[in-house]
């Protein structure tokens, strides 16, 4: 099977990461060359070196409005590294009218460089240098914060999330805290971890917001149960209703939530099942699904078990017969399934698929592919960074420079944007 990966952008970045409270210290770009000097020299070294020989980033030349790909994405993104350029910019790799005054403003404070908002090699170079530099980590914190704020606008949840935790780690603000909280409530499908960042929330005591989570928190937790087995059951029986409304209104994250809460107070076998389907149709959770289809059938006393050995039989991998060939070709099936779902923008099935495809074929791309649903999906970006690193330290994809700009720009902002 040939190399086959999900889509995304290129260009490398190496950056040098915080070495000091309240500051953050960062690398430039630079050649693929320097990426290996920076993995055994380490970063210090790195940023020395490029600091005296600044350099344009690679077929990147002049940069101005209308200029799209990868050398503008890497501009974007080394501009909202920078505490001098107030303005945060959407890594989006295309430079339009926020990017040219984003580097108007970074011209402004470097003369004698001409603050005309055309990123030539002189300015690309300046920002290169200045990138060597201590910058405040708290105005870094709020451009991310400002960015998770448009994500959660745009009900990009996960990737608000991600963008509010990566803040949170620069600058130390309860209203961060609750952001976060706000974010994974809205995404639905982690009610514990919304939970406990409440709970942190209101034990800092220094937050505008506490009527607001305790009110989320209510929404959130399940009623204590009352011993009278009678009023548990028609409370479990209410929860579980909306759930049910929940899914048909194809809401699987909220759904998966109340069908949780509603067993939580009532034992029944029809409650896993329903758990099983929201994560099913929800994507992106497929071990847990399995687990809780396997659980239900385990219990007995269900009266939909044909129901859930077809979801199984969906979900699982088939299992390897030992002829490469024909496991081979299997695995390119299943990825091209995961294929369709990454181009129809259902990146939490692709990400089922394309981990069923490893699990037959051991090929570089796919760990790539994993790693780029993930990216998509958003509020995830831990397992995303995971990946892309397993498929650069292999060596051996195409796409390694992608992974590279990729995993920089997850650990920069927190979440990639684009």
């Amino acid at each position: 099977m040939r190399e086959r990966v999900a889509d995304g952008s290129a260009k490398e970045v190496a950056a040098e990461p915080a070495d000091a409270p309240g500051t953050v210290r960062l690398g430039t770009l630079t050649p693929h060359a320097l990426l290996g000097l920076q993995r055994s020299a380490g970063n210090r070294a790195v940023t020395a070196l490029v600091a005296r020989e600044p350099a344009v980033a690679e077929a990147g030349g002049r940069l101005a409005t209308g200029s799209k790909g990868p050398p503008v994405t890497d501009l974007q993104m080394r501009l909202n590294q920078l505490d001098e350029v107030k303005t945060e910019l959407v890594v989006d790799g295309i430079y339009g009218p926020i990017t040219t005054s984003a580097v108007r403003q970074f011209q402004s404070a470097h003369p004698p460089l001409k603050a005309n908002g055309v990123a030539d090699a002189e300015t690309q170079s300046a920002v290169a240098e200045a990138l060597t530099e201590e910058q405040d980590a708290t105005e870094i914190g709020r451009k991310l914060f400002a960015l998770g704020a448009k994500a959660f606008e745009r009900h990009k949840y996960g990737h608000a999330y991600a963008f509010f935790t990566r803040a949170g780690e620069l600058t130390d603000r309860p209203g961060i805290l609750f952001s976060r909280a706000q974010s994974l409530r809205r995404l639905g499908g982690r009610r514990e971890e919304a939970i406990a960042l409440y709970e942190q929330y209101l034990a800092t005591g220094a937050g505008t917001r506490d009527a607001d989570a305790e009110a989320a928190l209510l929404e959130l937790r399940t009623p204590e149960a009352t011993g009278d087995t009678d009023i548990d059951t028609a409370t479990a029986k209410g929860i579980f209703n909306k759930g049910g409304a929940l899914f048909e209104a194809h809401d699987y994250a909220h759904a998966y939530d109340e069908f949780t809460k509603a067993g939580e107070l009532a034992d029944r076998p029809g409650i896993l099942f329903s758990r099983a389907q929201s994560l099913r149709k929800l994507g992106g959770r497929r071990e847990e699904a399995i687990a809780l289809y396997e659980q239900y059938l385990a219990q007995g006393g269900g009266t939909r078990d044909a129901d859930a050995r077809a979801a199984l039989a969906d979900l699982q991998t088939p299992a390897a017969t030992g002829d490469e060939a024909a496991d081979t070709a299997t695995a390119k099936g299943i990825f091209d399934k995961g294929g369709a779902l990454f181009t129809a923008g259902d990146y939490g099935h692709a990400y089922d698929e394309f981990t069923r495809a490893g699990e037959l074929s051991d090929r570089a791309g796919i760990l790539f592919s994993r790693a780029q649903a993930l990216r998509k999906l958003g509020g995830r970006e831990e397992e995303a960074m995971a990946l892309y690193q397993q498929y650069i330290d292999l060596g051996e994809g195409s796409r390694i420079a992608d992974a590279e700009q990729m995993l920089e720009l997850l650990r920069t902002h927190g979440a990639a944007p684009n």
